[in-house]
């Protein structure tokens, strides 16, 4: 068991009750000690039962400090336990005038701290027919008058103490059921917009205790207004112009929540939180169409407001609203905001994501089937030129397009299978250095070049994803080198550490057009030069490029990070 397993409330309850219990036992015992005849003809009889008491109340202390849990049975047995005693004290110290009548005022308060309202009420009805009993006795046993006024005025006391302590346990009682309402929030919502938001407003119903909720909002550069509803487990989700309803409320009360008990009321009394607390206005809040549309009475307008999002959440048909209300569905409100931004943010991610996918796949297809057709449509070109003058030339040319259109569709096969992240996700690929050169030889056979390659030969197992994204750059860098650059042959070098995938190509023609000199990745950005596609691979894998090109040809250096796992 842990050291916080069964430390509930009444457990709280019940040590707090013990600490007062020891507290009223000693002092008990210091009065008799101070003046023995002040109980009466029973002194040495309150003497000895306070001492036992005492002994009592020390004992039950210990005992439920130590106690982790108490069951009710002990609760109300010790409660009964100590209104027999305090009903003792009273019989055997002058009855109804007894000086420790307040310890039946300190038994209801422990019924109250133990039962909330119906502790009270109950402990109250037993101490007020305790004290009855008692003063009858006396009265009549004792040959006494009967103490009119003082019974009068102590059954006074003893009632309104036990009305007062009633309210404050049903007042705890409601923020208790509030605060776990507020608890049960959903932490995981469903990512589809509209269940996510039937959710939220499902909760919020539940929690502001009403069997209608309307959200009005308006997400930035969004040109509707959005409304949400749910009555009676039924939810609607709709579009209006943004000027559908003017103003949705008062220009009085557009600036906080407020809430009103007859929004149908020519001139309704509106409660407004304002900073510092409340204030009373009185008017139509609601516009009229709005309100009538959605049958709106009783109503809490809660405002929400952030940098993205504006509108209004309005819990219909609370009986007997209250400024607690307002503050408790100001919490709500707040809920529902982050909500609705969070539901912007994951369709800003979304439609960011899908831009990317496109920019991705525009890649693949540049670098990948768009250069191998080029290849082959020059081929093509070459072999018809070819068929009178060489029909054996004509027909190697006919045999290196077939070669092509092959590699390429095994090249697609592996494209495709990389486009997978279900299948790349965590994969690593062992051999890079052989895609590398399949990458290499199957460009050199298309565009009839020379490649030399030098390749370390301890090349490290690297992520799924930057074996692909570094076959694509030696494809493309290739392929520049011999449409841009005019060249014949291309050095390639492959190396690579623990932490670093190192390229490099250069080769003898012409340099990159427009370009001229050393540069790295943001010099090339901010000219807004070189391969463009080649420069989003780079720094999509966080690495870094090193350009230089000059009359006679160009180089180009590449490093990419090893990150395991990616």
């Amino acid at each position: 068991m842990s050291d916080y397993e069964g430390y509930s409330p009444r457990n709280r309850a019940e040590r707090v009750i013990a600490i007062g219990r020891v507290l009223l036992a000693i002092f008990l015992l210091l009065a008799q000690l101070l003046d023995s005849t002040e109980p009466g003809l029973y002194g040495t009889l309150v003497g000895r039962l306070a001492i036992w008491y005492l002994a009592y109340s020390a004992g039950l202390a210990l005992l439920m400090w130590n106690k982790r849990s108490t069951t009710q049975a002990v609760s109300v047995a010790v409660h009964v336990v100590d209104l027999a005693v305090f009903a003792v004290f009273m019989h055997f110290s002058e009855g109804p005038t007894s000086p420790f009548f307040v310890y039946f005022v300190f038994a209801t308060i422990c019924g109250t701290l133990r039962w909330e309202t119906r502790g009270a009420l109950l402990t109250g009805a037993a101490v007020i027919a305790g004290y009855t009993v008692i003063t009858i006795a006396d009265s009549a046993i004792g040959g006494r008058p009967f103490p009119t006024i003082r019974f009068i005025t102590r059954c006074t006391h003893l009632g309104i103490v036990t009305g007062l302590l009633g309210y404050l346990g049903s007042y705890h009682h409601r923020l208790r059921r509030e605060i776990e309402s507020l608890a049960a929030w959903p932490r995981r919502l469903p990512l589809h917009e509209p269940h996510a938001i039937q959710e939220v407003l499902t909760y919020a119903a539940r929690i502001l205790e009403v069997a209608q909720v309307v959200l009005v909002w308006e997400e930035e550069d969004e040109p509707s207004l959005r409304i949400a509803t749910i009555a009676s487990g039924r939810f609607d989700l709709m579009r209006e112009r943004p000027d559908a309803f003017d103003s949705l409320v008062a220009d009085e009360l557009r600036l906080s929540s407020f809430l009103c008990s007859d929004a149908h009321a020519r001139s309704c009394e509106v409660l407004q939180r304002v900073p510092g607390g409340f204030r009373f206005w009185r008017g139509a809040p609601l516009n009229r169409t709005f309100r009538d549309r959605f049958q709106i009475t009783s109503v809490i307008g809660l405002r929400l407001a952030t940098g993205s999002i504006e509108g209004w959440l309005f819990a219909v048909g609370r009986p007997r609203p209250s400024a607690d209300d307002i503050l408790l569905g100001d919490i709500v409100g707040r809920l529902v905001t982050g909500v609705l931004e969070l539901n912007a943010l994951v369709a800003q991610l979304r439609e960011g994501a899908a831009g990317e996918e496109r920019l991705r796949l525009a890649r693949e297809l540049h670098d990948g089937v768009l250069q191998s057709l080029t290849a082959a449509a020059l081929q093509a070109r070459r072999a018809r030129q070819a068929i009178a003058a060489d029909p054996s030339e004509a027909e190697r040319r006919l045999v290196k397009i077939e070669e092509t259109i092959l590699a390429e569709q095994q090249a697609l096969r592996q494209a495709i299978a990389d486009l997978n992240p279900a299948a790349a996700r965590g994969a690593v690929v062992n051999d890079c250095a052989g895609r590398v050169r399949d990458t290499a030889e199957r460009v050199a056979n298309q565009w009839d070049i020379r490649v030399d390659l030098e390749i370390q030969p301890d090349i490290p197992p690297v992520p799924h994803r930057t074996a692909h994204e570094v076959t694509r750059m030696v494809q493309e860098s290739l392929v520049n080198a011999v449409r841009h650059g005019a060249a014949t042959e291309v050095r390639l070098a492959l190396t690579a550490d623990a932490n670093e995938l190192r390229l490099a190509i250069s080769y003898e023609g012409r340099g990159f057009a427009g370009l001229q000199g050393r540069h790295d990745l943001a010099s090339l950005k901010q000219m807004k030069a070189g391969p463009r596609t080649l420069q989003e691979r780079v720094s999509a894998l966080g690495g870094s490029v090193v350009i230089d090109s000059h009359a006679g040809g160009a180089a180009v250096m590449i490093a990419v990070p090893i990150t395991s796992g990616r």
